[in-house]
């Protein structure tokens, strides 16, 4: 995941309703003074990358990885 500034933003598909995914920084669950992600490294304003455990979900703003909403086979 290290090594870029900013991954691609890849619309979340959750009940097949799409939705923009959360900008490091923008969390309403994390907020953190660093600069960069602890987990992926991605800056302030950028995309996490896939698998990131910071990465919030659009929907009910938990752990996109842990918090059940793609779990309806939805990635």
């Amino acid at each position: 995941m290290i090594g870029s500034d900013s991954c691609v933003s890849v619309p979340v598909i959750i009940n097949g309703q799409s939705y923009d995914p959360v900008r490091y920084g923008d969390e309403e669950r994390w907020q953190s003074e660093r600069k960069r992600c602890h987990d992926c490294s991605v800056i302030k304003g950028g995309y996490h990358h896939p698998g990131c455990d910071v990465e919030e979900c659009p929907v009910c703003h938990g752990q996109i990885i842990s918090c059940g909403c793609l779990d309806e086979g939805d990635e």
